[in-house]
Formats: C-alpha cells, structure tokens, sequence
C-alpha cells in the first residue's frame, strides 16, 4: 500500500501529483521592505499562525488553516530598517522626528520570528525560471536566494532628500543631521534669521518640504520655483486641487513662482544664484532639488514582465502577468506595479495583503488533498483587487489638503490634526501594521514604573495603575 501511494504521488495525472514529498518550508522572498513588502510580511506571520487581520478588500476565508509545512521569509532590503517616506519631509526638516521615522528591523518586536530573516542588500538579478534571485551583500559579496514565491516591492527609485540616500540608521541619522543645518545654516535651534532657501519643482515633494521648512522655520525665507503654470502639474488632480494647494503655501507663508524654468549656479561663496527664464535672478543660501522623477526599479526582472515605463505587469491578483516561467509565483506589489490612480503609501500597504493572502492560499491549495466526499481538493479563492481612482492627501505646513472624486476637496489645520497628526501618519502607520518599537517599549514601561512611584504624606508610597 506504501508503495502504491508513492506510486500515486509521482504520478503527474495523480490527485497526490501536488502533494510535497518534502517537509521542507515554502520559501517567500520579499525584495524590498516598505510599505508594500513590510504588509505583506506582517499578513504571512498572522496567516501562518492561524490568524488573519481584516481585509481591506474581499479575500479567502482561511478560518485559522496552517500550512503543514510551514513558511519560511525572506526580505532583502537596502535599507537596514523600515523608513517612514511619507514622512520624509519632516525627517528631514525637525531634528525631533528625523531618528523616529526610521525604525530597524531588528527593533521591531513583530519581526523578531525564528522563521522571518533579513538580509541587508540589493537584488541583481531574478531569475523567475530557476526561481533564485542573485544579490549583493553590504561586503559586496555576491549571494544566492532561492524561493517558491517572489513578491517584488522594491517602490521607485527617489532622489535625496525624497528618501534616504543611506542604507542603515547611523548614516541616514548623518545625512538628516547635515541636511537640516544646510537649511537653517548651522544649529536647528537657532535658524539663522532671513536665511532664503529655494525649492526647484513643485510636485507633491517640493511642495511638502517648502510647506514644513516654512512651518519650523518662520524666520527663513522660502521660495518655490515651478516651471510649469500649476504646482501638481504631473497630478491627475482638477485645476482647482492644484490651485488650492498653492493658496494654502501662501497662506503658510512660501513665495510660490509658477511657469519659470531655473537655473542654479553655486557661488564662491556657497551661496546660489538662481536664474529664471524671465531673466530675473535669486539668491539663495540653500537650494533644493525635487524637480526628479521617481523611477520604477525593475532592471533586475526580464523585460516581457514590464511596460514601457518599467513598471511591473500585473493581474488583478497582483501575480505578473507575463509569459515567463513560474509567473503566478511571481507578485509586485506598492509603486512598482503598473496601477491605476495616484501612488501612495495606502495603496501599497493594501496590495502587500492581498499578495500575501493569494501567496497563502496558493500554499494551502498546493497543500490539499481530495476530501472523503469527494475527488475534488478543497480551493481557497485568490483576492482580485479593483483599479482604483486618483486620491490625495497632501501636508502643507499646518495644513492638510485631501481630495477624491466622491467627497471632494477640504483642508485646513483641523483637517492636517485628523489626517496626519503630527507626525505625518507615521504612529498610525506603526499601529496599523500592528508593530511596536522594542526600545520605546522598554522606555514606556520604565515610564509607567516611574510613574507609580508617587509622594505620598510620609515619603514615598506604591500606587497601583487603577488608582
């Protein structure tokens, strides 16, 4: 009989033919660790474990299924942490919030699992036929990563001050540090009074660092220099978003100089001078360049899976569609993937829950055998997501300005309080991901043990949390 079942396993035609002889792990590598990546990872961990978040949008009911093998994840990421991109602006504009919106990895609690690794380097090559993706560690040293399943999250490539130009915490504390007091022109504490800073390109980025240097800095001096006739002017936003978010950088106190081309040439003496295509001149003791647009980093993947513009084909189920090899085993998730609407952070972290429930369900479909009942194996469905329409949320100083098609255009310093709070989303962002910093949880407690410790009439008296 044992004989006949192996025989019924290899078997191609066989209803076995999909059942692993191997007690082996399914291998999952995520290239790349942001939004995207990090969602789908956390939503793995709690698949694995039998339990499952609330799906943004409709996705098989699992009901606490586990994989008998078990999974196994692997990320690779330049970057040794998870950093808050949305927060960028503020990062590197207030000290104070430059070393909390990067978190690293091995600070997470969440991501301290015996069966989740990272690895700290850049992806060269994916191969999708042998399923092994080639990459180079921090010592440069080439290495080997096999997989069953690839989610590629790796977003677009951004420029500095955009992003992080650095790959660990230490440097990316560096640079912020260096940036800043090119700002203010030394200490952040006492930005240097008149000092004038000129922002090249209003996109969403130009307009969010003129917007927070503004509103940390009154004092300095702020300009932003747009060539075309409208900031947002790459949007798919109506005329009247874009006009409004440039009132808003007014009222906030920015000089906003629209349908100018500039020129910046660095002087003798460190300063600038920026000519305009109107002839006028400005100076500047700071100039900042967001003029640059975000590319897709794909070159690692064949060119059948992307379009012309580089970013990854995908169907509904986020799996590449493309004629290559293994491609259902294939996701791109988050600003790599060519989507509808406006990239955001939001949209990522979505499509990173539903590669993870599709790359679950493919486990535990690869897993089933036929029921007592029937021939037929148990399936669970794969998540389809909808295209979805243009949104934006957009941080300008006090001011928060939001629009979708369906509720329309608000903003104002109430508006920036219930959408961003004070620091861009980033302490909602933690805890929608469900993930807590190891250190400020150390540091919490030691406050809360503190603060039992209270004077009493006789010296010191123990007072439990419910008084």
């Amino acid at each position: 009989m044992r004989l006949q079942a192996l025989s019924d396993a290899l078997n191609p035609l066989s209803p076995l033919a999909n059942l692993s002889l191997s007690s082996s792990p399914h291998r999952v590598l995520v290239v790349g660790c942001a939004y995207g990546g990090l969602s789908a990872v956390v939503n793995l961990l709690d698949y694995e474990k039998g339990k499952a978040r609330q799906s943004v949008y409709p996705g098989p009911d699992f009901k606490g299924a586990k994989s008998r093998n078990g999974i196994e994840i692997t990320v690779i990421d330049e970057r040794d942490g998870y950093f808050h991109s949305v927060g960028a602006p503020l990062a590197h504009v207030a000290p104070k919030h430059t070393t909390a919106m990067w978190k690293r990895f091995e600070k997470l609690k969440e991501l301290r699992q015996p069966n989740l690794h990272f690895k700290h380097g850049s992806v060269r090559k994916v191969d999708p036929e042998s399923k092994v993706a080639e990459w180079l560690d921090r010592h440069g040293t080439t290495q080997h990563q096999a997989y069953d399943y690839l989610v590629m999250a790796t977003g677009l490539k951004r420029h500095w001050p955009a992003v992080p130009k650095a790959g660990s915490y230490e440097e990316y504390l560096k640079d912020g540090k260096g940036f800043i007091a090119k700002i203010v022109g030394g200490d952040p504490s006492h930005p240097q009074a008149g000092r004038r800073v000129v922002i090249i390109g209003a996109g969403a980025v130009g307009v969010e660092f003129a917007g927070e240097i503004k509103n940390y800095y009154p004092c300095i001096d702020v300009t932003l220099v747009h060539s075309r006739a409208r900031v947002l002017s790459s949007e798919p936003l109506p005329a009247e978003v874009k006009d409004q978010a440039k009132r808003i950088l007014e009222e906030e106190g920015v000089h906003v100089v629209l349908g100018q081309r500039a020129s910046v040439a660095e002087l003798p003496s460190g300063q600038f001078a920026i000519t305009l295509a109107s002839g006028d001149t400005l100076a500047a003791d700071f100039v900042i360049d967001s003029t640059k647009k975000g590319i897709p980093t794909t070159d690692v993947l064949p060119t059948e899976c992307l379009n012309a513009d580089k970013e990854i084909l995908v169907h509904p189920t986020l799996s590449f569609n493309a004629s290559i090899p293994n491609a259902s085993s294939h996701y791109g998730v988050g600003d790599v993937v060519a989507w509808s609407g406006i990239k955001r952070a939001g949209s990522a972290m979505v499509m990173g829950q539903a590669a993870a429930q599709n790359i679950y369900a493919s486990i535990l479909n690869s897993e089933a055998l036929p029921t007592a009942t029937t021939d037929l194996t148990p399936s669970y469905p794969l998540t389809e997501l909808p295209s979805w329409p243009a949104v934006i949320g957009l941080a300008v100083g006090k001011q928060c300005l939001l629009w979708d098609k369906t509720n329309g255009m608000k903003w104002g310093v109430e508006v920036m309080q219930a959408y961003f709070q004070d620091d861009l989303g980033w302490a909602r962002n933690l805890a929608f991901m469900g993930l807590t910093d190891v250190v400020e949880g150390e540091r919490a407690e030691e406050n809360e043990a503190a603060e039992g410790v209270k004077m009493g009439e006789v010296g010191v008296e123990v007072v439990s949390a419910a008084a």
